[in-house]
């Protein structure tokens, strides 16, 4: 028979159950919970869901040297006395070091990851509006999809996105790995130029968060530090320099309930 205390210890392991770190015994009892309780049971599949995502889009080289530290100082974090991190840290701290490892300070732009896509759609988008991760796919105009974009509503809090709009800005016509490795990562998408990100409000309203740059595929990382407020916030926008529509995103409805 199960109980809300049962459910309550559940909540309080899903970030390492979603991240397989949980300890033998603790995961044992973990998933025989989740064989009886619907409500856990997708939790985990949201947190799982998001925490792939995140790491499908790795770009496949390592960061310069000194970058963890400056992304550290650029957010004003300070090195805390080692101790053991919190659970209901975990997930959130696992996904947001993913995102900052190749997001800010312009690192990975345009450095194409080979054979890795954004991933596959779900009748509804992922949110986890408790630990503050909420994700959804990015849209170009004509409703195909060229991306994805995750926020972290916490604090401090960022926003990340993977963006492949294709040299056509549609979304298709993708380079061969000889094209990829001719044009090599410097070159800038010509049609696009700068590509600027808002974030859209529930009143109608949006704040500019930052602005990038795609390689000449179209395609490109980015992430930056803000404010998200899980209340108010409704979805995404991503500009061309002429202030024409790229894609965008919007944040399921649901994930406040």
């Amino acid at each position: 028979m199960m109980t809300d205390r049962d459910c309550e210890w559940l909540r309080a392991v899903a970030d390492e159950l979603a991240l397989g770190v949980l300890p033998g015994q603790e995961r044992a009892e973990a998933i025989a919970h989740l064989d009886r309780c619907p409500t856990c049971r997708e939790h985990v599949e949201q947190l799982t869901f998001v925490g792939d995502g995140l790491l499908s889009l790795l770009p496949g080289s390592e960061p310069p040297a000194g970058f963890e530290t400056r992304v550290t100082d650029r957010l004003g974090l300070k090195r805390p006395p080692r101790r053991r991190r919190p659970r209901a840290g975990v997930a959130v701290a696992a996904a947001a070091a993913i995102a900052l490892g190749f997001g800010f300070g312009g690192w990975a732009v345009g450095t194409a990851v080979e054979g890795a896509s954004a991933p596959a759609a779900r009748s509804s988008e992922s949110s986890d509006s408790e630990h503050g991760l909420i994700a959804a796919s990015l849209l170009a105009p004509d409703h195909r999809p060229v991306g994805r974009i995750f926020t972290y509503t916490g604090n401090p809090g960022w926003v990340y996105m993977a963006v492949h709009l294709g040299r056509d800005g549609s979304g298709s016509d993708v380079p061969t790995e000889d094209e990829s490795m001719a044009a090599g990562s410097s070159d800038v998408y010509p049609e696009a130029g700068r590509i600027s990100c808002r974030l859209e409000r529930t009143d109608g309203t949006s704040v500019h968060i930052g602005e990038f740059s795609l390689d000449d595929a179209g395609q490109g990382y980015w992430g930056a530090p803000t404010r998200v407020d899980p209340d108010t916030v409704s979805g995404a926008r991503l500009l061309a320099a002429d202030g024409s529509v790229l894609a965008t995103a919007h944040f399921d409805a649901r994930r406040n309930q």
